[in-house]
């Protein structure tokens, strides 16, 4: 039993190392331009409008 697991370990990992191809046979462990392109980042833009700022008054209370 201990032979089978170390055989089906050492088959894994040669699977594994030989790289990652899809079912089809064509690489798919990096991005190609050709396959589709990326979009452009989109400008960020709140979900929730900002809260109004409150003016602060001066540090005497303004009675001077």
């Amino acid at each position: 039993m201990r032979r089978y697991i170390a055989l089906t370990f050492a088959f894994a990992v040669l699977t594994a190392s030989l790289g990652c191809q899809h079912v089809g046979g064509k690489c798919d462990c990096g991005y190609n331009p050709s396959d589709y392109p990326i979009p452009p980042l989109s400008p960020a833009h709140p979900s929730v409008p900002a809260p109004p700022v409150k003016p602060t008054p001066p540090p005497g209370g303004g009675n001077e």
